[in-house]
């Protein structure tokens, strides 16, 4: 049973950050997350104790993903610009939840439109389309927890996400449980498809002290020229991640 804990944005004051194993840092310089959550939707911490407990985890890039709601926008803008001068990055994202799949949307700035609780094959369709022509970047999220965890029937293979035209499967996911956190099939299936379709890790973090997982797994890494918003979406564009995974879990240092 999970247990309740109070958190402040002191939480992780003064801690040496994790440094992700095997993380060459003359090769990338970005550590990315794709997949939190916060207040604003069911997670437990404000945006700031997001990022904080992102950096002591060892990320320097980060997506806020909230289901099916962006109301934080005007919070999220204005610590946007604090975290740029201590080099780390805030996308604006979107967790579009239903009970076929859960995607994310990354780098978009509003989204109005209602979410269907079944979506139907050409909504879904209509919905990639159009985060397309926004310039945002489709993700589905941990197929292995939606197929054998949450148990929707009529999720999509991979071979018809790509199909469809999803940027990018979660491989990682660390609130599954520890048998579902690594996508093997998935991770096969990016690789036979690289170019196509590419591969992201996710913390999913709702709570730093109750993972279903037991911790951090994964980390995505990145090279980008300017340490920005924008170079760091461009980069996503190209597919060009790899990712580092740990069988073993990484905790909060400061647990």
């Amino acid at each position: 049973m999970n247990k309740s804990y109070t958190y402040t944005d002191n939480n992780w004051k003064d801690l040496i950050p994790h440094n992700p194993p095997g993380y060459d840092k003359s090769k990338h310089n970005v550590v990315f997350d794709h997949h939190s959550h916060t207040h604003y939707s069911d997670g437990k911490l404000t945006i700031k104790q997001n990022i904080e407990w992102h950096i002591a985890m060892g990320f320097n890039a980060i997506a806020i993903t909230d289901h099916n709601n962006m109301r934080y926008m005007e919070k999220i803008n204005g610590i946007k610009q604090e975290y740029a001068h201590k080099r780390f990055i805030i996308l604006n994202g979107f967790e579009w939840t239903t009970t076929r799949l859960h995607l994310n949307f990354l780098g978009i700035s509003k989204w109005d439109e209602r979410v269907p609780y079944k979506p139907k094959d050409g909504k879904i369709i209509e919905v990639i389309n159009k985060i397309h022509d926004l310039d945002g970047i489709v993700v589905c999220n941990h197929i292995p927890w939606s197929i054998n965890e949450a148990k929707y029937k009529n999720h999509p293979s991979r071979e018809t996400l790509l199909e469809w035209g999803i940027d990018y499967i979660e491989i990682v996911n660390d609130d599954s449980l520890p048998e579902n956190v690594f996508d093997q099939e998935s991770y096969n299936f990016c690789l036979k498809h690289k170019g196509e379709i590419g591969m992201l890790t996710g913390t999913d973090m709702h709570d730093p002290h109750n993972f279903e997982s037991g911790g951090v797994h994964g980390w995505t890494l990145l090279n980008i020229k300017e340490f920005t918003e924008e170079a760091l979406m461009e980069e996503l564009r190209k597919k060009n991640t790899e990712i580092l995974y740990s069988k073993n879990s990484f905790s909060d240092p400061g647990l």
